[in-house]
């Protein structure tokens, strides 16, 4: 009778412990996907951050190619704009990227228009408030036909 009994603890705690293994196999890949949603997710905002900021940076390039290129008539088309100098203007985004004040600004367009001769020359940053990280700058020329500056 010793015999069979101590035949079935074996058995019983070799089950034991291959559940034991499952078990820990099971949490480490559980581990690993978690990580990988987690990379994933990241990955698809920024994704989206850089798409947005590069649409809203070539509106503002596209603006001062279809204006005589003055800051005066680009910010026409901006009514939300902030003029910060001579040649400087900001315009405030929230997160969904929709234009806003800065109070509830995630994101800010910033635009500097420097004349040089008869080149307009516009650099565009767009830049993460939370971090002050720019995600994407833009640089645009345009030529004016006459001389400014």
């Amino acid at each position: 009778m010793k015999m069979v009994n101590k035949y079935l603890k074996s058995k019983t705690s070799l089950f034991l412990m291959e559940l034991i293994i499952t078990i820990l196999l099971f949490a480490a890949c559980g581990a690993v996907c978690v990580r990988l949603f987690v990379t994933s997710y990241v990955m698809s905002k920024d994704t989206v951050e850089l798409n947005e900021s590069v649409s809203i940076a070539q509106g503002f390039a596209e603006v001062m190619r279809g204006t005589d290129g003055d800051i005066d008539s680009v910010i026409a088309h901006y009514p939300n704009a902030v003029r910060g100098g001579e040649g400087f203007f900001e315009v405030f985004y929230n997160d969904d990227f929709e234009v806003c004040g800065y109070e509830e600004a995630s994101y800010v367009g910033d635009v500097t228009m420097t004349p040089n001769g008869a080149i307009q020359n516009m650099e565009i940053r767009i830049v993460r408030l939370s971090d002050y990280k720019d995600i994407y700058t833009l640089n645009v020329t345009k030529y004016m036909n006459r001389t400014k500056g």
